[in-house]
């Protein structure tokens, strides 16, 4: 088969009414038709932000990956563009892998990871660029690729050579990349140049510690008010689970290398994966994607011809004591101030919840379907989240510090809950049937709640 952008939006325009509705979200960006997983190009350019993402179109599972392109006003209401690549030259015939955006020139820049699967089975990486004026239709770079196997350090794989993203910093250009040394561990590499197109191996960034797994996928460096941030997506961390951390720390620029002061996991679930961030007027935003670990093919599986979607925007911050934060970005809208208690009270499909003085002992949410019922409960010193669908279970813990506040957003297949904005849980869930009522036990609970338009 071959693969151009022309073929790729011609199928999904005749494909798009096969689509089925019954687990689609309402607040969170999804695949319009086939297969999508990383945010990629994350930006806001020529008045709208920019999420391009991995997209299959052809399927529900995951194949040879596309660069997909959704545009919005607000980070919640998305518009469809047409695909903006295509693995349709030889090097990235075996897809178009993850990467990101940048300004220069007043032109919008793509840096892409292509993917070569040779005829003897080994696999090869390598980076490349394609360009915009408009932001909608881009050209590849004539003599792609930019950053090929030729110019990684000693050691590191050819096999693992994925997802650059760029950093403008002192009117130079760098980038970070996701690498493995002898495919067994994990590092971060990054590389220099002038111009986007001629670029110098600059340093390891991290490598070293067992937090990044056999390989640390979609690296993001950020400065995050007087400290730096470097956040991957580990595979081969705690028996093969995907992990997603963020190190905290001081990034040196002359050396080349990231000094570690903490490290923590992003989110308490591992259905959140690959998020990728940008910034605009100050704030640093991150968008995830959300998918089912347990059972990553449901949607394929029920024939609903389209799979995956992107968590809630989040802003990351560090609060007084220099600690992270993430804080749900919410567009302006009416709010409804709500008191819940043991009487069902209807909710719409897609809904923020903001308790803004938390759970008591023995108190609970439970937000109910005719399949299964989504279980927010406080003991003497956890909170608990607790999927049950149709009696199987499952249960996310969070810490036990004092609560100020828990903001909830429930859509049609996600629920994603912030315990005083430093404790995340992004967790999807398949009811046949949809959420229709919230209720309390042991006591009322006030929340102030607004539902997405």
């Amino acid at each position: 088969m071959t693969f151009t952008t022309t073929a790729a939006n011609r199928y999904i325009h005749d494909n798009l009414s096969k689509t089925k509705q019954q687990y689609r979200p309402q607040a969170h960006f999804a695949a319009p038709l086939g297969w999508i997983n990383d945010p990629n190009g994350l930006i806001y350019f020529k008045g709208k932000y920019h999420l391009f993402y991995q997209y299959n179109p052809y399927s529900a599972v995951w194949d040879t990956m596309h660069w997909g392109h959704a545009t919005s006003t607000n980070l919640v209401d998305w518009e469809n563009q047409p695909v903006a690549l295509a693995p349709d030259r030889p090097y990235d015939r075996n897809g178009v892998f993850s990467g990101s955006a940048i300004v220069h020139d007043g032109m919008l820049y793509l840096m892409y990871t292509g993917h070569i699967i040779n005829n003897d089975g080994t696999i090869i990486e390598n980076q490349n660029i394609a360009f915009s004026e408009d932001g909608i239709h881009f050209e590849k770079y004539i003599d792609n690729p930019v950053i090929d196997t030729i110019d990684l350090p000693v050691g590191a794989s050819a096999k693992d050579f994925r997802d650059p993203k760029i950093i403008k910093h002192d009117n130079k250009y760098y980038v970070v990349i996701a690498s493995s040394m002898k495919n067994i561990a994990g590092q971060i590499l990054m590389y220099e140049s002038e111009d986007l197109i001629h670029w110098t191996y600059k340093s390891v960034v991290l490598t070293g510690i067992p937090e990044l797994g056999q390989i640390a996928e979609c690296p993001d460096l950020f400065s995050l008010g007087n400290r730096d941030g470097l956040v991957f997506s580990a595979i081969g961390v705690k028996n093969d689970v995907h992990n997603v951390f963020i190190a905290l720390g001081k990034f040196d620029w002359e050396s080349g290398q990231f000094e570690v002061e903490e490290i923590q996991p992003l989110d308490i679930s591992n259905d959140f994966y690959a998020p990728q961030s940008f910034e605009y007027k100050g704030h640093r935003i991150m968008i995830p994607w959300l998918r089912s670990a347990e059972d990553t093919d449901f949607l394929a599986n029920h024939k609903q011809f389209w799979n995956g979607q992107m968590g809630s925007p989040r802003i990351l911050q560090l609060d007084e004591h220099n600690h992270l934060i993430q804080i749900p970005y919410v567009p302006a809208g009416a709010i409804q101030h709500t008191v819940i208690d043991n009487t069902p009270v209807q909710v719409d499909t897609a809904t923020s919840f903001v308790l803004t003085e938390g759970f008591r002992t023995g108190q609970s949410l439970s937000f109910t379907s005719e399949s299964g019922a989504i279980l927010v409960a406080q003991t003497d010193d956890q909170l608990h989240l607790v999927i049950d669908h149709n009696g199987q279970k499952r249960q996310f813990v969070f810490t036990s510090e004092p609560q100020e506040m828990v903001h909830i957003i429930l859509d049609r297949s996600s629920f994603e809950i912030f315990v005083n904005s430093k404790c995340v849980a992004s967790v999807i869930y398949f009811f046949e049937e949809p959420i229709h009522s919230v209720h309390s036990t042991n006591g009322t609970v006030q929340v102030i709640n607004r539902v997405f338009s």
